[in-house]
């Protein structure tokens, strides 16, 4: 593993205002206690720079204040527990847990409407992407299911790659099997940036880049 987080950490090391950063930013911003309207920017620019906001998105016809109603699920006493740092990891007993705040962030933005263009008012559509990369990004409680990351899945060959109860006990049996390598990746990552990333951040690193790889590989041939 260590070599496919140190090639992840080359954007990062390389370029202090590479995109990777907006995490830092947006992770940092909610391991506070009090929600605030930056919890929103944050979120915002972080989605945006980790490719929510494309033309076709509902995100991009709003401005930052439609996370408003997610930063207040996401700050709820009840889900603090979700919320991972140098103190607190995710453990298997909380999968319950992630899949009521992931029903719960769904609900929230399929009920926001918007127009684009002169077409008619449709809801956002809650994706598992949007909804995974918005806990990643503020509880670092689950990695991002983009398309990279679940094609490091099937490469890995981790049999599920949807954001559900099955996918994340694989992970967790994942992390179980892979402790020592995972926390020597933790200590690298300290090493280079000096900053803790939480094991779900860990492994979006990983198998995000063996995903990216295997499709830079593809076009190459």
């Amino acid at each position: 593993m260590i070599p496919i987080i140190e090639k992840y950490l080359l954007g990062i090391t390389s370029d202090p205002f590479h995109r990777y950063r907006s995490w830092d930013n947006c992770h940092q911003a909610f391991l506070g206690d009090t929600p605030t309207d930056k919890h929103c920017l944050e979120l915002a620019f972080y989605l945006a720079s980790w490719g929510m906001y494309r033309g076709s998105s509902g995100l991009l016809q709003k401005n930052h204040l439609i996370h408003q109603g997610a930063v207040e699920i996401l700050f709820s006493k009840e889900n603090l527990p979700l919320k991972c740092s140098s103190k607190q990891e995710m453990s298997p007993e909380k999968i319950p847990h992630i899949l009521q705040i992931q029903k719960k962030l769904a609900t929230h933005y399929s009920n926001i409407l918007f127009t684009r263009g002169s077409a008619l008012q449709k809801p956002i559509t809650p994706t598992d992407t949007l909804i995974s990369k918005i806990l990643l990004g503020t509880f670092a409680c689950v990695p991002a299911y983009d398309r990279y990351f679940i094609n490091g899945l099937n490469e890995a060959g981790l049999k599920h790659s949807k954001f559900n109860a099955d996918s994340l006990k694989e992970l967790f049996t994942f992390i179980n099997d892979n402790k020592t390598e995972i926390n020597k990746c933790q200590t690298l990552i300290q090493q280079k940036i000096q900053r803790h990333y939480p094991v779900m951040k860990v492994l979006d690193m990983y198998f995000w880049q063996v995903g990216y790889d295997k499709d830079i590989k593809r076009k190459d041939l």
